[in-house]
């Protein structure tokens, strides 16, 4: 939690490209007080002071500021999903941890900075299954999942999709485990999965849907 004397610098720092120290302290506030908070962004990875002696905000501080006012719990968070086909049957992870403990769904991952969805897709993809498959996006949705009217995941999906003819898989590791399935023959099944799987059938590229689990 950012204490309140910070955010103040912060959202000082963010109305200039860089900015003096005396410009940055509110001049009822105490020098020892100012100087403890300063430090305590810097140190944090907020603020860089610079060789002339002046203060700006890193990149991590820039962040801070874009997503200042964001309640995060309803804001979408972009993931990918991975679905792989071996003959008639996809191949699943049983998730061993929160949220949605205990259901089954793609193997997802998250976009990363210099890195293509592609590349990250395929590495997030051999490490959780040991497959080295060749993918391609399918298309993006909007899914809002709910569990007893409680939020569990807001998400903008970018779909990606492979095939192999191999079914020698890892089992899975602590956050869940893997398996081959048809999609209709398994209990626990995320209902948005025949919605993906839907999707890349009919050649379609986008949908927006809210689910009950």
């Amino acid at each position: 939690m950012i204490h309140h004397i910070q955010r103040t610098i912060l959202d000082t720092l963010a109305t200039s490209e860089k900015l003096r120290y005396r410009d940055i302290k509110p001049a009822d506030l105490d020098g020892n007080i100012f100087g403890y908070h300063l430090k305590s962004i810097m140190s944090g990875g907020y603020v860089d002071k610079n060789a002339d002696g002046t203060y700006q905000l890193t990149s991590k501080g820039r962040n801070y500021i874009v997503h200042r006012y964001e309640d995060s719990s309803r804001s979408a968070h972009t993931i990918f999903l991975i679905i792989i086909r071996h003959g008639s049957s996809y191949l699943l992870r049983r998730r061993k941890v929160q949220p949605m403990l205990g259901y089954s769904g793609f193997i997802h991952g998250e976009p990363e900075p210099g890195m293509s969805v592609i590349e990250a897709a395929t590495n997030r993809l051999r490490d959780k299954s040991n497959l080295a498959i060749s993918l391609s996006i399918r298309g993006s949705a909007l899914i809002t999942q709910s569990l007893n009217d409680e939020l569990q995941s807001y998400s903008h999906v970018v779909i990606l999709y492979g095939e192999t003819k191999s079914d020698n898989i890892k089992s899975g590791d602590e956050t869940g485990e893997n398996f081959w399935s048809e999609i209709n023959a398994v209990d626990d099944l995320l209902p948005s999965c025949h919605d993906i799987i839907d999707l890349i059938e009919s050649g379609d590229s986008w949908f927006e849907k809210s689910y009950d689990i």
